[in-house]
């Protein structure tokens, strides 16, 4: 199996983040059960994006040992994926620490890798590791460093894993010129894709009241009617990473796109079925974000999908 057929797996994926316990995983997780992999298998998805906050739930210096429960935990989402036909990019999700200070926090970051692929090395080839996702600040320009020195810890335990990279500044498409991928047959290119982030990320506080842009809260109200310049502006950026991804023969995962449910379900499902297939006519497998709670997809009180939404990504 190439790397082209482990991406193909991931055609049409869903974000979901476990709670594992940690009073840090509030707000973005949910408790993840046999259940939530039977909806999203039938809803249609064919594979589940893992984002766990494994930094949250290691121990010190020099072994930073992750807890083996939550191990467990995982092995038991993989079994629950995998018996249901579902791939899995298991993500090494959230890291203010290694954010904020690369250098002092690096060593945890490799700890952490290199456990999660000895203890993962046995899984089938449709479980793809993504050793950090969204390297930002401070990262960004140590990325290229490190994302090799992830690489060869893998590749010491596990010589043909699928494995996710992308570039700085959150995996933003603007980033792709200072993104250096190292000479290695199964690596996938991860993007993710938020903008316009006046009509994405309209109303969400958690971004701060001083973005480039102003206040989230003033946003409200934008929409997404797919305009001829709406749509070429986000075409031209699929474009361009379509250009790249053939100049540098990588298969490429767009791993996150949604919406806030601060937006119109209108335009909410407009912007989505837009980006769906631009991905999919370039040959890019895609990732929504998210089952839930945040931009849900499924409504955890009702138990019910956003219809709209679904449509969106699947008809």
């Amino acid at each position: 199996m190439t790397v082209h057929d482990i991406n193909r797996l991931l055609a049409r994926t869903i974000n979901v983040c476990p709670n594992l316990g940690s009073p840090l995983e509030s707000g973005y997780t949910i408790d993840l059960t046999a259940h939530e992999f039977d909806l999203c298998r039938q809803a249609g998805f064919s594979a589940v994006r893992l984002g766990v906050y494994w930094a949250a739930h290691c121990g010190g210096a020099p072994d930073f040992r992750i807890a083996p429960h939550i191990v467990d935990r995982v092995h038991t989402y993989l079994d629950l994926a995998t018996e249901r036909g579902l791939a899995v990019v298991l993500t090494n999700f959230l890291d203010p620490d290694l954010i904020a200070a690369p250098a002092q926090h690096l060593p945890r970051l490799l700890r952490i890798t290199d456990q999660i692929a000895t203890a993962f090395a046995d899984r089938p080839l449709s479980v793809v590791l993504e050793p950090f996702t969204e390297p930002r600040d401070a990262l960004d320009p140590l990325w290229n460093d490190t994302l090799r020195e992830l690489l060869a810890v893998i590749r010491a335990t596990d010589a043909e894993r699928a494995v996710v990279f992308g570039p700085g500044a959150y995996n933003n498409i603007r980033m792709l010129p200072r993104l250096s991928l190292p000479d290695d047959a199964n690596l996938i290119l991860t993007v993710h894709q938020y903008w316009p982030i006046i009509f994405t990320m309209q109303g969400e506080e958690w971004l701060g009241a001083d973005t480039p842009f102003g206040d989230p809260r003033s946003w409200l109200g934008a929409t997404w009617t797919g305009t001829d310049q709406q749509r070429g502006e986000l075409a031209a950026g699929y474009a361009s990473l379509a250009a790249w991804a053939a100049t540098d023969h990588r298969p490429v995962f767009v791993g996150e796109f949604g919406t806030s449910t601060n937006a119109d379900t209108a335009s909410r499902a407009r912007w989505t079925e837009f980006n769906r297939r631009q991905a999919e006519e370039h040959g890019f497998s895609w990732g929504c974000w998210s089952f839930a709670p945040t931009f849900a997809l499924y409504d955890l009180e009702s138990q019910s999908w956003n219809r709209p939404l679904l449509r969106a990504l699947m008809d």
